[in-house]
């Protein structure tokens, strides 16, 4: 069986256990389950605030301590952390995040010579700044660290190619697959509805911060637009950050559309999140650039229609489920707001349902995964031995 050996460089220092660590960090737990359940062993480790070792649904979590600040830097590579990855013995290494070139680096340079890394892409530009001579030394730099693995994980491929023009990327292949799944899933449309006090036919749903990356004035330009053509829907907005909120709320209060048919509900817990995907028909976002879209793949587990802003990961998520929109246009949201709802929605519903079966379930990842990864070991034994 291929050993594959999942390593994630960070962690909330207020988590006070290992077992709180495990609770709170989900994805990290789901993507071991799933690669197991594929058929591969994943030992897992973790660097913490202190030294333990967890068997959780059968999987064997390390947790090692060391000198480095809980968001480990870039130029990290605790040596605690590196002899751990090596004692798991490991056919292929999995690195959470781009940003930790040190560690790659140090990693490919203890590991026997067939042994494969792959770095996993979790969103973030390159933190690597400057021109001239001194940005030139610093991209040189960072890039000896992933020139050491095989291969750089994608939600999208297209979204190697800013890391690759700014040369801390090498030309190593890009695997596609998502970055993680949900343990969402879908409630009666009856029970969704009782439980949020939400009504609209149909009803639009946003969930994302009110930041200027995730556009939702934009957002509300296109449904002014839009809602007078869908004369009984109406839209909510989920949402925690609001660096944005004053202006929003000023937008929606100035405008007689908006004001009688977006409601905004705020922050939710994520326990409770299934009843407000559950209530809605579509799931709208004005997002410009993404690492993956969280909160477009729970929607989506929950059947709704996508009508999500053209950017790669959204078009590798939504597929030929999604209805797509260029970013900070609200025309042509509008446009595509109105093509959606005029569309059989239960018919939708079930090509979102194939598309989260296919490819965003963790089932789906898993199979992936552990289908690329062993074909990335293989090269690596291939070439050790040409």
């Amino acid at each position: 069986m291929l050993r594959i050996v999942q390593v994630n460089a960070v962690y909330d220092q207020q988590l006070r256990s290992p077992e709180a660590l495990l609770d709170r960090y989900t994805t990290l737990t789901d993507w071991s389950t799933s690669i197991a359940r594929a058929g591969a062993i994943v030992p897992v480790v973790q660097r913490f605030s202190a030294d333990a070792k967890v068997v959780r649904d059968g999987i064997a979590y390390e947790f090692v301590t060391d000198d480095e600040p809980p968001w480990m830097s870039t130029g990290g590579a605790p040596p605690a952390l590196v002899d751990a990855v090596v004692r798991a013995q490991p056919d292929v290494v999995h690195v959470n995040g781009l940003i930790f070139p040190a560690l790659v680096g140090a990693l490919r340079r203890v590991l026997p010579a067939p042994v494969a890394i792959v770095v996993q892409h979790h969103g973030g530009e390159f933190p690597v700044r400057g021109a001239g001579p001194v940005g030139m030394w610093r991209r040189r730099k960072w890039r000896q660290g992933p020139e050491g693995a095989d291969a750089s994980s994608f939600t999208a491929s297209e979204q190697a190619q800013a890391w690759r023009a700014a040369g801390v990327l090498g030309s190593q292949p890009v695997v596609e697959i998502v970055e993680a799944g949900t343990r969402i899933r879908q409630v009666s449309r009856e029970r969704a509805r009782t439980a949020t006090g939400l009504s609209g036919a149909p009803l639009i749903l946003w969930v994302g911060r009110l930041t200027a990356n995730k556009d939702p004035l934009t957002v509300l330009d296109g449904l002014e637009m839009a809602l007078p053509l869908l004369p009984d829907a109406r839209a909510s907005f989920v949402f925690g950050e609001q660096m944005l909120g004053d202006r929003v709320e000023e937008r929606i209060m100035s405008s007689a559309v908006l004001r009688d048919r977006v409601s905004m509900i705020g922050r939710v817990p994520h326990d409770e999140m299934a009843n407000y995907y559950g209530a809605a028909d579509c799931f709208v976002s004005g997002s410009h650039s993404e690492g993956s879209g969280y909160a477009l793949i729970e929607a989506m587990a929950c059947g709704l229609v996508p009508v999500v802003t053209d950017i790669p990961p959204f078009r590798a998520i939504a597929g030929a489920a999604g209805v797509f929109w260029p970013a900070g246009n609200a025309t042509a949201l509008s446009s595509a707001l109105v093509d959606a709802c005029a569309r059989d929605l239960s018919g939708e519903r079930e090509k979102v349902q194939r598309q989260f079966d296919d490819v965003l379930s963790w089932e789906a990842i898993g199979s992936q995964t552990v289908t690329s990864y062993r074909n990335i070991f293989e090269r690596r034994g291939a070439k050790g031995t040409a």
